[in-house]
């Protein structure tokens, strides 16, 4: 890992970065931009106690224009946080209030030019997105929002992403089959951690980010084989859908080789299954659940021994993110009430446990979300969360806007939160929302004022 560059240090050697850097920038179409300084990077200054926030693409703000959107959303939503995307997965996109481009395709993108010296550790770049029109894009975004003394917290999703696959098919996932994962990049390979930990530096440090909102961190599968539209019309049982979902590329067998597994005998007895289980009906066994008593028995034991390499896998990588964002003093993001909370290892996710009593001492926001089908179970569902959340830590919780029809059952939602003691609200994305709808999140200002 390299110590972290400070300013001087950093503008001394950008010209060194970015000449070695350029002939690997990927570009969707525009090919003109190139790496260039820029001054936007600052210590990282998590807001506390309270704030209002939304998520929000880079290109939202730059079609409107940026003193425009930022106008709107200080004057009409009442928001002092950016929760900006840095890189996003693929997708067709209608913006309703969008000056310029009222439907978007995109294929996933980067709204950054790397060039920060930790990306000389990769050899892979992520690409970048058509809306960067020059090379200070990030940094106009970031300056202006700081000058309005807003939070800026990036969201980023690392391994869903069909451009990376296809400009790196051999870092990606490889099933038990053999096919390779045609927009899911494997968190096992090197090259992958050390893109996952560029990003990271580079927005902590480059652009003096409050935080990481993280979105697929760890092992994809088959919820994400999609080019476009999945065409699976024999879903598989969820027993077979989780094997299906293992990932047997390189890196992941060399890490069960290290680990004394005997991955290729394990494989062939994976695929052996598979081979007589998919052409018929769903067993029982097939049908059944899977969980940890089922993997511990499932194939004399061998799926736990290579599930406990992939948890440890993710694990670490978590870790490695976790120590960069430490280290500028920022937030990562989201773990939740109550699942991630728990001091062992489980999570929402059984193909991406992780051990989250190593992050529990660093958490800074922790989302919580109300549960129950009334009014009053979700207030107190609210509360119960709250009351979970460690005393160095503070809850958050979501809106989605554009769910409704009415101001009305935002504005109760918004504050039931507050009447449970959260003072950290945010919204969901801002292009995809129609105008009445975010100047409803101005009238519930009060709950984080």
């Amino acid at each position: 890992m390299l110590p972290s560059v400070n300013r001087r240090k950093f503008l001394k050697t950008s010209a060194i970065v970015a000449s070695s850097l350029q002939p690997n920038l990927m570009r969707a179409k525009n090919s003109k931009i190139t790496v260039a300084q820029s001054p936007s990077r600052q210590k990282s200054r998590l807001k506390t106690g309270s704030s209002g926030g939304i998520f929000i693409h880079p290109w939202d703000i730059t079609d409107e224009g940026i003193d425009n959107c930022y106008d709107f959303l200080g004057d009409h939503c009442g928001l002092n946080e950016i929760r900006a995307a840095a890189i996003y997965h693929a997708g067709t996109f209608l913006l309703p209030h969008n000056p310029k481009h009222m439907v978007r395709w995109d294929e996933g993108s980067a709204f950054f030019i790397p060039q920060h010296p930790r990306w000389r550790e990769t050899r892979i770049r992520p690409v970048v997105g058509t809306c960067v029109d020059t090379p200070g894009y990030m940094h106009r975004i970031v300056d202006k929002a700081r000058k309005r003394n807003w939070g800026m917290i990036f969201f980023t999703v690392f391994h869903f992403n069909h451009s990376m696959a296809r400009a790196y098919p051999e870092t990606c996932m490889v099933d038990v089959m053999g096919e390779r994962h045609g927009s899911y990049l494997c968190p096992a390979n090197p090259d992958v951690r050390s893109h996952d930990l560029a990003v990271v530096e580079e927005l902590m440090d480059t652009y003096g980010g409050d935080g990481i909102r993280y979105e697929h961190l760890g092992y994809g599968g088959l919820n994400w084989w999609s080019f476009t539209l999945n065409k699976i019309e024999v879903p598989p049982s969820p027993r077979d859908k989780f094997l299906l979902d293992l990932c047997f590329c390189a890196s992941c067998c060399h890490r069960a080789l290290v680990q004394n597994i005997d991955v290729y005998s394990f494989r062939r007895n994976v695929k052996d299954h598979l081979y007589h289980s998919l052409p018929k009906l769903p067993s029982e066994w097939d049908k059944g659940k899977v969980d940890e008593e089922w993997c511990r028995n499932a194939f004399e034991g061998k799926l736990w021994e290579y599930m406990e390499m992939r948890f440890n896998t993710v694990t670490s990588l978590f870790w490695s993110v976790q120590e960069i964002v430490n280290r500028f003093g920022g937030g990562l993001m989201p773990f939740r009430v109550p699942y991630e909370l728990k001091k062992d290892r489980y999570g929402q996710s059984f193909m991406n446990k992780i051990d989250y009593s190593k992050f529990y001492p660093y958490l800074k926001r922790v989302g919580v979300d109300p549960h129950g089908k009334t009014k009053d179970a979700q207030q107190r569902s609210l509360v119960k969360q709250v009351s979970q959340v460690p005393e160095w830590s503070e809850p958050e919780t979501m809106h989605i806007q554009h769910q409704y029809n009415s101001k009305e059952p935002l504005l109760e939602k918004i504050k039931m939160s507050r009447n449970a003691g959260i003072r950290h609200h945010f919204f969901h994305y801002y292009g995809q929302s129609r105008r009445e709808q975010l100047q409803w999140i101005g009238e519930g200002r009060e709950a984080w004022a």
